[in-house]
């Protein structure tokens, strides 16, 4: 019930809100705010903790609970709390690397270095700065619409910071640092992390800045039982209420209202339930929404005030940038992160194209967190001041795989960047386990804006290749695959590149079981080529949007062989000068998959491939591979219904149509069906309809997006062939 008697006060009374954290509990808080702004209620002071520090910003500096609530429901959770660049914010020339590892740890002086959290959340430093740019020259708290204040943590002694000047985007994300989960906020000479270790519900901090009336919204009721603490977000949080637990008595009493949502199903990591948790709030409004009313009339009646809630956020569309700071660059490059900004002084800029240069400077892979703040200079203008926090120039990533085909690995990747020359990339990479592959190669970038490339780089794998009569396998021969590359790539934009190069081919093969009809040696080729590749899908796995797309065409020659051919009997000729100095002949690859949303949950998409050698004598090792989900090596044709391998041609054409459906979170089912033709192109023709072959394929699949250990099974069944397959994916491939 509301304490109060308003014939106490010579002069209208101050009401204070306070908010306290929650983790995605505090999404509740904003069913409260638009309630308080129906009722005409004028609040004079906001305080907040963690989340509430976010949303009470928000009210402070002039949005309306309705302006929360419609930017609240576009925010997406899993790119704010992951702590990666967003997928299609990446350069083309990084995607092959971007989220193929569970694990990635900075290399000093041949040591581990590790963070102060696990997250450091560069999106949702971007996304405060958004929010409050129409207050980015107001630097008092005091001087909001509404004065502020939020409450974090002084790492190095433990005791709370109240925070009331500078930067807003910094003291809020110092609000919510959750220790060991969200990185600790540089501040002053010291480091901050989350208030809610200490006061978690600020009710004081609101006194003491003069409110006669407080209306508190506590999200903590109590330790949850261990049963609910279901990940890491919950875990730490718990953690962090052990201390606040004793002062949220003391606070609460300070209170007129104290109102305290029921939120028991839900944790502080409750992010994929932020609809509900907005509906509870929604509901809780309602129900105090007459005590609101109550107060605002009884003090409009006796103190007359003029008061608007929707029109108090300060119009401000863009920014011109008077001149471009830097904070923390040591080895990196202030040229190139310039190039990727494409911001230039003198220029006027909204938040949207801020953010948008950093997310870009970001995803270059250079940082461990790259954000801004603006300084201001005259009316309109500021110094635009890049706060940059380098990623060691050496990273090793790990991962784990298993694949029914390449069997179990371990992935261990080490790159260092500008060891040879700056601008460069320098990789090692590695599958160990059943068929080793290594991978080394060695990326320059040239130019006056970044976007030509030389790379240069040396493969080995050792892979099975089988070989099938329809569903039977009729032998298997251990395949050593390596391959000198050299190629210049131009990127034309962040998502599409041109490539020309050459590389130097060689397989070596021999019979896993000699046998009649067998061969063994190697052939060696050179392969120039054009090639154009496209990503704009919006994640690595289980994309909902964008297209997959890469073209490769070129001739092949300087043919050398050393090829013995097993006979019946067991007899062996050799059978080398067939293919050594062999007529050049032409290899033509094209990839490409379209993703289509069809609404929230279902996810159309559609595949067309094919591989073609024109003039080839049509060896086995020249030969493309059709078979399996996954692209794992070169010259594979995935089809759904046929192991990998399973059907080997000079020339093969499929096409693919696939429905994805999210059952829930982070679970997937996947159906595919294939056709295809496969031998239309002969040594003679280009097409001989009296050699061409046709093959169908279905799949059915279930999928689980756990980031750092992504999983598929699958089970498929081709007619022409008569046999069910089944298909494990467990991790990432090489």
């Amino acid at each position: 019930m509301l304490l109060f008697s308003n014939s106490l006060w010579a002069q209208r009374p101050k009401v204070g809100l306070v908010l306290s954290g929650g983790g995605a509990k505090g999404i509740a808080h904003i069913g409260v705010l638009k309630a308080i702004d129906s009722a005409g209620l004028k609040i004079d002071y906001v305080t907040g903790t963690s989340m509430g520090s976010i949303i009470g910003a928000m009210y402070a500096t002039g949005y309306s609970g309705k302006d929360v609530e419609k930017i609240t429901k576009k925010l997406n959770w899993d790119e704010l709390l992951s702590g990666k660049p967003i997928y299609t914010d990446v350069s083309i020339d990084e995607k092959d690397e971007f989220g193929q590892y569970a694990a990635e740890i900075g290399i000093k002086k041949y040591k581990p270095q590790f963070s102060t959290g696990l997250i450091d959340s560069q999106e949702l430093w971007l996304t405060l700065n958004d929010m409050f740019l129409p207050v980015y020259n107001i630097k008092d708290f005091s001087k909001f619409n509404i004065p502020f204040k939020c409450i974090a943590v002084d790492l190095s002694n433990g005791k709370a910071v109240v925070l009331s000047k500078g930067d807003i985007v910094t003291a809020v994300r110092s609000s919510m640092a959750i220790p060991s989960v969200f990185t600790a906020v540089d501040y002053e000479k010291t480091k901050l992390v989350d208030g809610g270790i200490v006061r978690n519900f600020p009710v004081k901090d609101i006194k003491e800045m003069g409110a006669d009336i407080v209306i508190g919204v506590n999200l903590f009721t109590g330790l949850p039982d261990i049963d609910k603490l279901d990940d890491v977000l919950d875990v730490f949080y718990q953690i962090t209420q052990y201390r606040d637990a004793d002062d949220l008595v003391e606070e609460k009493k300070l209170c007129n209202l104290v109102i305290e949502p029921h939120l028991e199903k839900y944790s502080a990591g409750s992010f994929d339930a932020t609809d509900s948790i907005m509906d509870i709030g929604n509901q809780v409004g309602k129900l105090y929404y007459p005590y609101f009313k109550r107060l605002a009339d009884s003090l409009n009646a006796k103190y007359p005030v003029v008061y608007d809630p929707y029109g108090r956020l300060p119009k401000v569309e863009s920014i011109t940038i008077d001149e471009i700071k830097y904070e923390g660059i040591e080895k990196t490059n202030t040229d190139y992160l310039l190039q990727k900004l494409s911001i230039k002084p003198g220029n006027a800029y909204t938040a949207k194209q801020i953010n948008d240069g950093f997310r870009k400077a970001f995803a270059s892979r250079y940082y461990d967190n790259i954000y801004y703040s603006l300084e201001p200079t005259t009316e309109g203008h500021a110094i635009l001041i890049c706060k940059v926090h380098e990623k060691l120039l050496t990273q090793m990533k790990v991962g784990l795989s298993f694949h029914s085909f390449t069997g179990a690995a371990l992935l261990l990747n080490l790159t260092t960047r500008d060891l040879l020359l700056k601008k460069s990339r320098t990789m090692a990479k590695f599958a160990i386990g059943e068929n080793f592959r290594v991978l080394l190669e060695h990326k320059q970038i040239f130019g006056t804006k970044a976007n030509n490339f030389i790379n240069l780089s040396w493969e080995r794998q050792n892979l099975p290749m089988n070989i099938y009569n329809d569903a039977q396998k009729v032998s298997v021969y251990g395949v050593r695959y390596s391959q000198f590359d050299l190629n210049y790539t131009r990127v034309m934009t962040n998502d599409w590149s041109l490539t020309a190069g050459i590389n130097h081919q060689r397989n070596d093969f021999s019979p896993d079981v000699d046998g009649d009809n067998s061969y063994e040696g190697y052939v060696s080729n050179y392969f120039a080529y054009l090639a154009s590749e496209s990503i704009t899908t919006d994640r690595v796995n289980f994309p909902t949007r964008g297209h997959l797309f890469t073209v490769q065409a070129g001739v092949v020659f300087g043919r050398k062989a050393q090829v013995d051919h097993t006979l019946a009997g067991g007899t062996t000729e050799d059978i080398s000068s067939l293919y050594n100095n062999a007529a050049d002949y032409y290899k033509f690859m094209l990839n490409f998959t379209q993703f289509h949303p069809l609404d929230k949950k279902w996810t159309l998409f559609y595949t067309l491939q094919s591989g073609v050698c024109l003039r080839s004598q049509g060896f086995i090792i020249d030969n493309f591979y059709m078979g399996g989900i996954q692209q794992l090596f070169r010259q594979q044709i995935t089809f759904a219904g046929l192991n990998e391998e399973q059907i080997n041609s000079s020339s093969t054409a499929s096409g693919m149509l696939g429905m994805q459906y999210n059952i829930m979170g982070s679970l997937f089912l996947m159906g595919r069906a294939n056709t295809g033709i496969y031998n239309f192109s002969t040594l003679n023709k280009a097409w001989d309809s009296n050699t061409v072959k046709s093959i169908n394929g279905f799949s059915l699949g279930l999928g689980y997006n756990l980031g750092f250990m992504p999983m598929e099974l699958t089970t498929m069944y081709s007619p022409e062939i008569g046999k069910v397959y089944t298909h494990v994916k467990i991790g990432f491939v090489f």
